[in-house]
C-alpha cells in the first residue's frame, strides 16, 4: 500500500479533524439524527410512518460519498410531541433531496398552524421556507428553489435568535428578517421530519431522501453553521434579505394594517389605520399623490382604566371636521368592562395630531331600539353631515343591522331605528361608510359571514338598500374597504388580507397590506365601479412588453397568430395557451376581444408545475370572471359585453394580486407560493383577438432582468386545462 503524499495526508487530517469537531457539535444538540439508520440510537427515538427504506448508498448530485440515506415514498417521521424548542433562539438542520426537483412538501416541523409553530423548515411549490411563531407573532422568511440546483442534495437551516430569523442553505444565507420577536410559542403538535401538521391533521408527506436532521435551542455561529454544512465560512451576503417591497402598496413595519379611516384635508390624504398588534392603537399615515406614505405620530392608544370603556382595544371609527376642530368617533372594545363590551367614543383635535379624549361623551345602545347586553355589537360609528336633516348623523354595526343616530353638536346623541337593509344570511355588517353620487345613495359595509366588502345603493338615505348585480367589491381578500372624497373623487381603500403562515392556503387573519387605492364611480342600476388610481399605474415607466413589438412566437405550428398589430388565439375545441417571459412584479395591462362563448385566462407566474400560477378567468356567455389557484376560487357575477373589447389591469407585486376588469370590478388574492414564473394566455371554446399587451415595473426597481423580457413567448396547441385554467 502507498503511502499518502504530505499534502494529500495534511488535507486528509484536517478534514478528519473537521468531521470530529462537526460530530461533536451534533452530540451538543438537543436532538440529532441520522436518518441513513433511521434514527436508531437518538436520544428522541423516530416513529416511522409510510413506505421508507433505510441504509441506502447517498446517490444524485451533491451527495457525500459513502453516506447512507433514507428514501422516503410520502412517508415522514414521528419524533413526539414532547420536544419543543425552549427561550428564544433555535437552529434546526436538514441536509436532504427532492429528485423530483418539485420541493413541494414539509421538510422538519414543529407546529400545528400558523399560530402555533414552534419552528417549522418546509418546501411548498417550489419555495423553501422556515418559519417560526413568537411572542410577538409569526415571521418567516423563504426562497425560491429556482435559486439551487433543485434535484441535488442541499443542507438547509434555520436561524432564529431572537433578533432576527435567516434561511441558509449549503452556507450561503439565502433569506434574512429583522424580527424582535421574544420567546417561541411552544405547543403540543408532533414534530415530524417529512411533513407537518396542520388543524389536527398530519399533511404533506414528503418523498425524497433525507439523510441528516438535527436541532438546537440557540442561534449556532457562523462558524458552526460553515462547519456543521462542510462549507469554508459561511456567506452573509443575502441574496433573498427582504421580501419584495411595493413602490405602491404601504404596510407597518411590525404589525399588520387593518381597519382604515380615510380623509381628505387642504390637499393632504390621511388615512388612520387600526395596527393589528396588542392594545390595536390608531396609527396615521399622509400623502399628498396616493403613494408614497409619511408615518406621523400614533393618534389613539388604549391608556384607559384596564376595565373601562377602551382599556383593552380601540375598534374603528371615522374623522370628521367642524368648525376648524377635528372629531375621531371610534369604538371602545372591552370585555372586562362591566358595563357592556362596545361603546362609541370621542376624541378631538385642533390640527390632527394631538387627541384629546372626552369620556363623557361617551354612549352605548340604549336597551330600547338596540339591546343593551353586555355581549354586544355596537361599533365602528360612520359620522357625516346630513345636510337636508341640518345634522349629523352617525351610521353604526349594531348586530345584523346598521344603526342610526342624529346630533347637533357632536356631542350629545339620539338614536333612531335602524336602516332599512335586510342581512339576512350575511352576519353582522361591520365598518359602515355612506355616501351619494347623483342623487343614489350608497351604503358599504363589511358583512362579517361574507368576509367581503359589500356595497348596496337606495333612493332615500333610510334605504330600503338594494344589491346590485355584483355587489362584492372586490374578493374575500379584501376587507373593511371605505372611502374619502377629494372634491374631485372618491377614493377607497382597505387591507388586503394577510393568510396564515404566509400560505396560499393559510386561514384568513385579521389585517394585512393596505390595497391599492381605489376610484368609485357610479355605474348603471346601482352598481358601483372600481378602478386603480393613475397615481399607482404612474409609477410603472419601464416597458418590459409591448405587444405592439410583436415578441416573436416560437414553438409553432400552433393556434396562435398576428393579424396586424393584434395577436389572435383560436380555441374552437379545446383550449390553447401560450407565455411570455416578465419579470416577477409588475403592471400588466390588457384589452382583449372574445367571441360570445370563449373563455379567456390570463395565467400570472405560471411554471411547468401543475397547479402552479394564479389565473383570472373571464366568461362572458356566463358575465362571470374569478381568480383562483391551487388553493382557492374567488367567482363572481359581473356585467361583461361580449361586443365590446374587454380591458384589463394586474397589479403583480409581491405576495399581492390586484386585478380590475374594464375599470369596474376587482378581483385580488394573495400569492405567496408562487413569486416567479411566466405570463400566460389560453382561450378555449372560441377565439380571441389581443388587442393590446403590456408588462411595465417601476423604473427604480433595482435588479430587473431586461435583456430576456418580451424577446419570446411559447405557444402550445391544445391545452390538458379545463376551462377555468385550473
Amino acid at each position: 500500500m502507498k503511502s499518502l503524499k504530505p499534502a494529500a495526508a495534511a488535507a486528509r487530517g484536517r478534514k478528519s479533524r473537521a468531521e470530529e469537531k462537526r460530530a461533536q457539535l451534533l452530540r451538543g444538540a438537543m436532538a440529532h439524527w441520522d436518518l441513513g439508520v433511521g434514527g436508531h440510537g437518538a436520544r428522541h427515538p423516530l416513529r416511522q410512518v409510510g413506505d421508507s427504506e433505510f441504509n441506502v448508498r447517498a446517490d444524485g448530485p451533491g451527495a457525500i460519498p459513502g453516506a447512507r440515506v433514507a428514501v422516503m415514498r410520502s412517508a415522514y417521521f414521528d419524533a413526539g410531541k414532547e420536544l419543543n424548542v425552549p427561550g428564544s433562539a433555535v437552529t434546526a438542520f436538514l441536509r436532504a433531496r427532492d429528485p423530483s426537483g418539485k420541493w413541494n412538501a414539509a421538510l422538519f416541523a414543529k407546529r400545528g398552524g400558523h399560530d402555533r409553530v414552534n419552528c417549522n423548515l418546509y418546501s411548498i411549490g417550489g419555495v423553501i421556507g422556515f418559519e417560526v411563531h413568537t411572542d410577538a407573532g409569526f415571521v418567516g422568511v423563504s426562497f425560491p428553489a429556482s435559486e439551487i440546483a433543485a434535484t441535488a442534495w442541499h443542507d438547509f437551516a434555520g436561524r432564529y435568535d431572537g433578533q432576527a430569523i435567516e434561511l441558509i442553505c449549503d452556507g450561503q444565507v439565502m433569506a434574512r428578517k429583522l424580527w424582535k420577536g421574544g420567546n417561541l410559542t411552544q405547543n403540543t403538535e408532533p414534530l415530524l421530519l417529512g411533513a407537518e401538521t396542520d388543524a389536527g391533521k398530519i399533511v404533506r408527506a414528503f418523498t425524497g431522501e433525507m439523510e441528516e436532521a438535527a436541532l438546537w435551542s440557540r442561534a449556532l455561529s457562523d462558524s458552526e453553521l460553515s462547519l456543521l454544512m462542510r462549507k469554508k465560512a459561511l456567506k452573509p451576503d443575502v441574496h433573498f434579505a427582504a421580501p419584495y417591497a411595493s413602490p405602491i402598496h404601504y404596510r407597518p413595519k411590525v404589525g399588520r394594517l387593518a381597519d382604515t379611516i380615510p380623509f381628505f384635508w387642504k390637499g393632504e390624504y390621511h388615512i388612520f389605520y387600526l395596527r393589528a398588534i396588542d392594545k390595536v392603537p390608531w396609527e396615521h399615515i399622509v400623502s399628498t399623490d396616493l403613494v408614497h406614505w409619511k408615518e406621523l405620530p400614533t393618534a389613539l392608544v388604549a391608556d384607559g382604566d384596564a376595565n373601562g370603556p377602551d382599556g383593552q382595544n380601540m375598534f374603528t371609527g371615522s374623522v370628521i371636521e367642524r368648525d376648524g376642530t377635528f372629531h375621531i368617533f371610534y369604538t371602545g372594545w372591552n370585555p372586562r368592562n362591566p358595563a357592556g363590551l362596545e361603546f362609541v367614543m370621542h376624541a378631538t383635535s385642533p390640527d390632527l395630531l394631538k387627541w384629546t379624549k372626552h369620556p363623557d361623551d361617551i354612549f352605548g345602545p340604549d336597551g330600547v331600539l338596540y339591546a343593551d347586553k353586555q355581549q354586544r355589537d355596537f361599533r365602528d360609528p360612520y359620522v357625516f353631515w346630513n345636510e337636508p336633516d341640518k345634522r349629523y348623523w352617525m351610521f353604526l354595526c349594531t348586530g345584523s343591522q346598521t344603526g342610526v343616530g342624529v346630533s347637533s353638536d357632536l356631542k350629545k346623541w339620539e338614536l333612531q331605528k335602524p336602516l332599512d337593509a335586510n342581512y339576512a344570511g350575511l352576519g353582522t355588517p361591520e365598518c359602515p361608510d355612506y355616501f351619494t353620487i347623483g342623487g343614489t345613495h350608497y351604503l358599504i359595509c363589511s358583512p362579517t359571514a361574507t368576509s367581503s366588502t359589500y356595497a348596496r345603493h337606495a333612493k332615500e338615505i333610510r334605504g330600503p338598500y338594494l344589491d346590485p348585480v355584483s355587489p362584492a367589491i372586490d374578493t374575500p381578500i379584501l376587507y373593511a374597504a371605505k372611502r374619502l372624497f377629494d372634491g374631485q373623487r372618491h377614493v377607497i381603500t382597505g387591507w388586503i388580507r394577510d393568510l396564515g403562515g404566509e400560505r396560499d392556503g393559510g386561514g384568513f387573519e385579521w389585517g394585512g397590506t393596505q390595497c391599492v387605492p381605489r376610484e368609485v364611480m357610479a355605474g348603471p342600476n346601482g352598481q358601483l365601479h372600481f378602478r386603480s388610481v393613475p397615481e399607482a399605474t404612474a409609477v410603472f415607466t419601464r416597458t418590459m412588453l409591448d405587444l405592439s413589438r410583436k415578441p416573436k412566437l416560437t414553438l409553432t405550428p400552433a393556434r396562435w397568430r398576428y393579424e396586424g398589430s393584434a395577436l389572435v388565439g383560436e380555441a374552437s375545441g379545446a383550449a390553447s395557451q401560450m407565455t411570455f417571459a416578465v419579470p416577477d412584479n409588475y403592471l400588466l395591462e390588457c384589452k382583449a376581444k372574445l367571441d360570445e362563448r370563449a373563455v379567456f385566462t390570463l395565467a400570472f407566474r405560471e411554471t411547468e408545475q401543475a397547479g402552479s400560477g394564479y389565473r383570472l378567468v373571464l366568461r362572458p356567455d356566463k358575465q362571470e370572471a374569478e381568480i383562483n389557484g391551487a388553493t382557492f376560487r374567488y367567482a363572481r357575477k359581473i356585467a361583461l359585453d361580449p361586443s365590446q373589447p374587454i380591458r384589463i389591469q394586474a397589479f403583480v407585486l409581491g405576495s399581492i394580486i390586484e386585478c380590475f376588469i374594464n375599470d369596474a370590478y376587482a378581483f385580488s388574492c394573495r400569492a405567496y407560493n408562487h413569486r416567479r414564473g411566466r405570463l400566460g394566455l389560453s382561450v378555449a371554446g372560441g377565439d380571441v383577438k389581443v388587442l393590446s399587451l403590456s408588462v411595465r415595473t417601476d423604473a427604480a426597481r433595482p435588479g430587473v432582468r431586461a435583456s430576456s423580457f418580451g424577446q419570446e413567448c411559447a405557444v402550445s396547441g391544445p391545452h390538458p386545462r379545463t376551462e377555468s385554467g385550473g
